[in-house]
């Protein structure tokens, strides 16, 4: 008896699912089944990450002769001590570990294992390691080292303020562009690269974006965008990025059959449908795929393609997070060669720095900001909780960075309240009054309190 197809349930596969073979290419279990589980509301880039590591705690285990459901104790302290004298960080390890605890407590709450292997004391355990705080690196620029970062690696200048005339930098504009969002809005490089030319207004007096799918695991947040980086964005737009869309016509045409064609935007529901293989899908922009937000085209009625990404690199399309890298190192060694002039650099400023530049100057001013409406209010009114929970700064910041538990966001608090030298510098240099992010938060959230 032949089943009917259209009665009968169809189990799918999530694109982009770890499947673990051993050396005969026969799926491995029970590694096959918890990581398919485990990757269902992770992001590609998290799964990616997680299953190399479920590779190498394999591999580890296999050059040992020992099985998962065999694996004691002494079998992980082992594996610590021999990824570390591999020279691999201890927050890489930590992450590992993080795979190791989810797998082993699998196991563990569906029966293939009568017990954890390891004794937990108090908060400690062989999985629970204790990080030392001298890997809690928090890294800022002062405002001296973000200009010449942004003016001369990045934009071509001298030292002195001229242009460098030997410079042959290839779109300084966008680049400029990119960290100016990295540094004011606090994302991370993954949001900002991935954001679509529709969900920033052109000549906005600030902005707010909801991130959801790049966000890390997908936690939905709103960033706030200064009036002064949309300013920058808008030059971007006005300038390199219009010549990018002309100059990238004919590759758009010949690769349009491999890309994902808008076919209707309705900004009232924020949705966009569009055809990618043949298939016909519909988003709320947040939440459009990663990989679909690279390559959405739109053509209009003169049969212009043009890309949806922001950000445009060769051929039309969105530079990877690997190649935004590689445009920060070519500042930071275009920096070195004036290193005689600009002594106070750092050895090489990236992405997640200027995230940290964010999240301690934020922190700072909110601060300040929490302090003046506490000394307005009147003496014989304490307040709320409500209004306490809202006003406090470190929640605000949070909530601003998308952390997932407090705990994270106090590494900030720690460098304020040990006045470190470097984060005390940047706090006294940035002081532009264009700057007005910090205002803006604490205003929304008096308004939200009344």
């Amino acid at each position: 008896m032949s089943l009917d197809p259209e009665l009968t349930p169809r189990r799918r596969i999530k694109d982009g699912t770890p499947i673990l073979v051993d050396d005969q290419m026969r799926p491995m279990e029970p590694w096959c089944t918890f990581l398919r589980l485990y990757s269902q509301n992770l992001s590609r880039n998290t799964v990616r990450s997680y299953s190399r590591d479920a590779v190498t705690f394999a591999k580890f285990l296999d050059d040992r002769g020992v099985t998962i459901l065999e694996t004691v104790e002494s079998e992980i302290a082992a594996f610590c001590d021999d990824r570390l004298s591999r020279g691999i960080s201890t927050r890489t390890l930590d992450r590992q570990l993080v795979f190791v605890r989810a797998f082993f407590n699998y196991l563990y709450e569906t029966g293939q294992r009568d017990e954890l292997p390891w004794i937990r004391i108090a908060s400690r355990s062989v999985v629970h390691r204790k990080t030392p705080s001298t890997d809690l690196r928090v890294r800022a620029v002062t405002r001296a080292q973000w200009d010449a970062f942004r003016n001369v690696g990045l934009g071509g200048q001298l030292p002195s303020g001229e242009m460098d005339q030997s410079f042959r930098g290839r779109s300084t504009v966008r680049n400029m562009c990119g960290a100016e969002l990295a540094i004011t809005t606090g994302m991370r490089l993954r949001e900002w690269q991935s954001l679509l030319d529709i969900e920033i207004p052109e000549g906005a007096p600030g902005a707010s974006v909801e991130l959801h799918v790049s966000a890390k695991n997908c936690r939905r947040r709103n960033i706030y965008i200064p009036a002064s980086t949309i300013r920058e964005i808008d030059l971007y737009r006005a300038t390199e990025r219009r010549q990018a869309v002309r100059l990238s016509q004919a590759s758009l045409r010949k690769n349009l059959h491999n890309l994902a064609v808008v076919r209707q935007v309705k900004p009232a529901s924020r949705t966009l449908t569009y055809t990618i293989g043949g298939v016909e899908e519909t988003y709320e922009v947040p939440s459009i795929p990663l990989a679909h937000r690279r390559i959405l085209v739109r053509q209009d009625q003169s049969g212009l393609i043009e890309p949806m990404s922001l950000f445009l690199g060769r051929g039309g399309m969105a530079p990877s997070p690997r190649r935004w890298q590689q445009y920060f190192n070519t500042a930071n060694t275009r920096l070195a060669q004036f290193r005689d002039q600009l002594s106070h650099m750092p050895a090489a400023i990236t992405p997640h720095d200027l995230r940290h530049t964010f999240a301690l100057v934020m922190l700072r001013s909110l601060q300040q900001q929490a302090a003046k409406l506490e000394q307005s209010r009147p003496a014989h009114r304490t307040g709320t909780i409500s209004e306490h929970v809202s006003h406090n700064p470190l929640l605000t910041l949070q909530r601003l960075l998308g952390h997932a538990s407090p705990s994270t966001t106090m590494v900030y608090l720690q460098y304020i309240d040990e006045s470190h030298e470097l984060v005390q510098r940047a706090f006294e240099e940035w002081n532009d009054e264009n700057t007005d992010y910090a205002t803006y938060v604490i205003d929304a959230i008096t308004r939200d309190s009344r």
